[in-house]
């Protein structure tokens, strides 16, 4: 299962863990919570010193020999700098707090499908368009879900730790007996009841994900198939469905909102307590010590923490919608069954490969067409180009092959055994279509078909990609970020690293999806040769429209017709034939 850490060990796998989370991105952490206690710090002095400041004005205004001596000045600066660290803390806290939150995200996303990119083929069952799609939605959604544990859980509980304490500090130094009085109301508010709503309502934030989905799914599927349900008058039906869902969503959030509501008003309550045992007890303390603009800062400080204890109450939605997310990740994330792994670990590297198709026929969910009647006989050293019009299925073939879909019919070996026995990661390095370049560094993107990959190896095979030139005029080099979706280089550079990843994991067998579009005529020879080189140890079934320029003893060519069936050569017109 995945490991949240800098080099993730697949021979010891561990599982998602939120303390890890703040770990990650440890410093923007930091940094967030130092502004934020700062800003909360600025909140409570503001109120308690404007309070007090008002009110000594007025008592040293009502007495003529202390009203000239009195210090408007240095009070007047401090209500001042409270609210210029309010704002400007505010403000900070939001920065650092987002920015490690995204790149927390970020880190999340690498680290996830690396993990699941090593996962073996599961062959068991036969996935869906629908069931894709709502898998992927899922997996969006609780990667994002996470964040929210540091920012509305970890981060508030801290925050409201730091000013109770300070709070309880400030009361201790006007008067112990002070502290005694307000100390039951405050650790209610701060921690019984927060840990109340925590134990009640944990188990239904956990559930919210689920209502979600159902609903969503009773949402979506229908739509799918609304023609045939409005002719079969079932579109009534479905809608019903759809708005029981809805209404079971919509009571579910009502009950958490409740809890929240609920246990925020009794905070207040017992704030409001702590404010009358202070009065209560500072009645005997006017007459000696304690002045009365010091009591009625006490008063506004713990007023103040009213607004800081507020999020303490609905903590638990964002605590068990990332456990759930945590659960549900790392159910997915994690590593094969035993008898797969004991496959795995019985099968061998021989020699040479060999690959082998009967009458595979396969279909995109929902596609009219694909690859009919498919049969191939392959072996180390030979080179298969397939070529021919779009959407006959060259690419649907090649998913088949990488073990991405499962055929309707026919048979697929690799050396004499069936596809399901084999770990396809081990022996499949397979470059789609639609690749991708993550928000790191060239080197760290490299190093994701080859973790342990030296700097040596990444620059090999960068010239053989003739992106060496490129890279050691970068001038960072392999430390270069690529940006989101790789937007700091070009789309051939990018299909180019994509390719290079492949070639770093070092497979027998080389599923390779237009590896040369976008390039121009001397770079596609230089890419051939080099694939030409790496191909003589296994076997390499390139899809293209652009011609390799090989000759015949090196090469084999055959044409996938829009029909989806394989040919030597394109089929001659009819039209041509006849004359």
């Amino acid at each position: 299962m995945l490991r949240l850490n800098k080099t993730p060990s697949a021979e010891q796998p561990a599982t998602i863990r939120l303390r890890d989370l703040l770990l990650l991105r440890r410093g923007g952490w930091s940094l967030a919570f130092l502004l934020g206690a700062a800003t909360l710090l600025a909140v409570i002095g503001l109120l308690a010193i404007s309070g007090w400041f008002i009110t000594a004005a007025a008592v040293a205004g009502t007495m003529t020999a202390t009203a000239f001596g009195f210090d408007y000045f240095r009070p007047a600066a401090l209500i001042r700098l409270c609210a210029i660290v309010r704002t400007a803390g505010r403000y900070g806290e939001r920065l650092t707090s987002h920015d490690a939150a995204l790149g927390l995200l970020k880190d999340l996303r690498c680290r996830l499908f690396m993990a699941l990119g090593q996962k073996p083929l599961q062959a068991t069952s036969r996935s869906s368009h629908h069931g894709t799609a709502s898998t992927m939605h899922r997996l969006v959604s609780d990667i994002d879900q996470l964040d929210q544990v540091v920012l509305r859980a970890l981060l508030p509980w801290g925050w409201a730790g730091l000013m109770v304490m300070v709070v309880m500090a400030g009361l201790y130094w006007l008067s112990a007996p002070l502290l005694w009085a307000a100390m039951p109301g405050l650790l209610v508010a701060w921690l019984g009841l927060p840990l109340l709503a925590l134990w009640r309502g944990i188990g239904q934030a956990r559930r919210s994900a689920e209502f979600a989905e159902r609903r969503r799914v009773a949402l979506i599927e229908p739509l799918a198939a609304i023609t045939s349900l409005v002719l079969w008058g079932r579109w009534a039906e479905m809608a019903q469905r759809v708005k029981h869902r809805d209404a079971a969503y919509l009571a579910h959030q009502e009950r958490q909102l409740l809890l929240a509501s609920l246990t925020t008003a009794l905070q207040q309550v017992a704030l409001g307590m702590s404010i009358v045992g202070v009065l209560w007890q500072a009645e005997s303390l006017l007459a000696s010590h304690l002045t009365l603009p010091m009591l009625l800062a006490a008063v506004l400080a713990i007023l103040a923490l009213g607004e800081i204890l507020a999020p303490l109450t609905s903590s638990f939605l964002a605590l068990g919608a990332s456990l759930a997310a945590r659960d549900r990740l790392n159910a997915l994330a994690e590593a094969a069954p035993k008898t797969q792994t004991a496959i795995d670990k019985s099968q061998t590297s021989p020699l040479t490969w060999q690959l082998n198709v009967s009458q595979l026929t396969a279909r995109q969910p929902g596609a009219l067409v694909g690859p009919e009647g498919i049969n191939l006989a392959l072996k180390s050293g030979e080179i298969l180009c397939v070529h021919g019009p779009s959407g006959g299925g060259k690419s649907t073939l090649l998913q088949v092959l990488a073990g991405e879909l499962l055929p309707l019919s026919g048979e697929y070996c690799v050396n004499g055994r069936p596809i399901e026995q084999w770990s396809m990661n081990n022996i499949v390095g397979y470059l789609p279509q639609q690749w991708d370049v993550f928000d790191m560094s060239l080197a760290e993107n490299l190093r994701l078909g080859d973790r342990h990959a030296s700097d040596g190896a990444l620059w090999s095979v960068l010239d053989d990609l003739a992106l060496g030139s490129w890279a050691r005029g970068l001038p960072k080099g392999l430390a270069t970020p690529l940006g989101e979706y790789g937007a700091a280089v070009s789309g051939g550079q990018a299909r180019r690293i994509a390719l290079a990843r492949v070639l770093l994991a070092r497979r027998p067998m080389l599923l390779l999806d237009e590896p040369l579009a976008g390039l121009d005529a001397m770079t596609r020879r230089h890419v051939v040769a080099s694939l030409v080189r790496r191909a003589e140890e296994g076997i390499v079934v390139i899809v293209s429209h652009v011609p390799l320029e090989l000759p015949a003893t090196q090469m084999r060519s055959l044409y996938m017709q829009e029909d989806g069936r394989l040919h030597s050569s394109p089929p001659v017109p009819a039209s041509v034939a006849a004359l």
